[in-house]
């Protein structure tokens, strides 16, 4: 009974789970870096972000999804560099990626743009739990793990200003075709598309701003649209939600606050499922971490007089 359940949620959202190769988060403003290398450097200080979401709640294998990103200017680069780490499981299937990122940043206009790429590893691995003990009649799923590596590489554009930002990318150009020599595997990595943008808009007369921001994912045969906006209060708080079109809305909370040098943030996210799956699933949880090492701004320039220079 239950393989004919995925059978037929499988078969229903073949397209949608074909455009989610990529890991997906509901926190999209914390997850910039994975799917847009021009973002490496963007936020004039040390930023590493930890995400973790757990899918679909209620089935057994469900989606796991854990991403470790980290970024900072480099000057003596003329931009910024990064490293990105991401594990996604969905039942006997894991998906890891690992790779580094360089952005070149330009000033233009009240902005910065940076022209960023990204080259790493991506790994497909089959048979390894958690549905093994469940499993082991299934002539489909190898006993034994089996899995491929490739090599990886994304290009992306990313500008931004003190108010809004804008960045156009692509993930997966070499589109590798992870093939194990058992046959057990045959799986090709497909090229992705995103395009980003995001808005910041401070009240003059009260302590709070609204942060509207736009996601979409695509492979050129789906698309995911992402629509979310988060209020922040006081520097201190912040209350949101986001739609992901015939998905699922996510209501958002979290926090920040200046701890040692920097800055420390923590979000949580939790999906309200409206799709089909919603008979089946309670939701999906997603925590967000994240801490910014400020930097101190390199454009001051002091000044003294002289009697050679008056």
């Amino acid at each position: 009974m239950r393989k004919l359940l995925f059978s037929a949620i499988g078969t229903a959202f073949s397209v949608f789970l074909y455009a989610q190769q990529d890991p997906q988060f509901s926190q999209n403003m914390h997850n910039r870096l994975f799917p847009n290398p021009g973002v490496a450097g963007s936020n004039n200080a040390i930023c590493g972000t930890l995400l973790g979401r757990q899918q679909w709640m209620g089935f057994t294998g469900q989606p796991k999804t854990y991403l470790l990103s980290v970024h900072a200017p480099v000057r003596l680069l003329h931009g910024g560099a990064g490293l990105s780490i991401a594990q996604d499981e969905l039942g006997n299937e894991k998906t890891f990626g690992l790779k580094a990122a360089y952005a070149y940043r330009l000033t233009i206009g009240i902005g910065e743009l940076g022209i960023g790429t990204a080259a790493g590893m991506v790994n497909k691995s089959i048979g390894s739990d958690p549905w093994k003990a469940n499993d082991q009649n299934d002539l489909v799923i190898p006993q034994n793990n089996s899995g491929k590596t490739g090599f990886d590489l994304d290009f992306g554009l990313y500008y931004k200003t003190p108010a809004l930002f804008l960045g156009l990318s692509t993930t997966h150009l070499t589109q590798s075709q992870l093939k194990d020599a058992g046959k057990n595997l045959n799986y090709k990595v497909a090229r992705h598309y995103y395009v980003m943008a995001g808005y910041n808009h401070n009240f003059k007369s009260f302590p709070l701003a609204l942060q509207p921001m736009v996601f979409v994912k695509s492979d050129a045969a789906s698309t995911q649209v992402d629509i979310n906006v988060v209020a922040i209060y006081n520097n201190l708080v912040w209350v949101g939600v986001s739609y992901r079109v015939q998905d699922a809305i996510a209501p958002m909370v979290g926090v920040q606050k200046d701890l040692g040098p920097g800055t420390l943030k923590f979000g949580y996210s939790y999906d309200v499922t409206t799709s089909i799956l919603k008979q089946y699933s309670s939701g999906s949880h997603e925590i967000m971490l994240g801490y910014c090492f400020n930097m101190p701004d390199q454009n001051q320039t002091g000044k003294h007089k002289t009697v050679r220079f008056l």
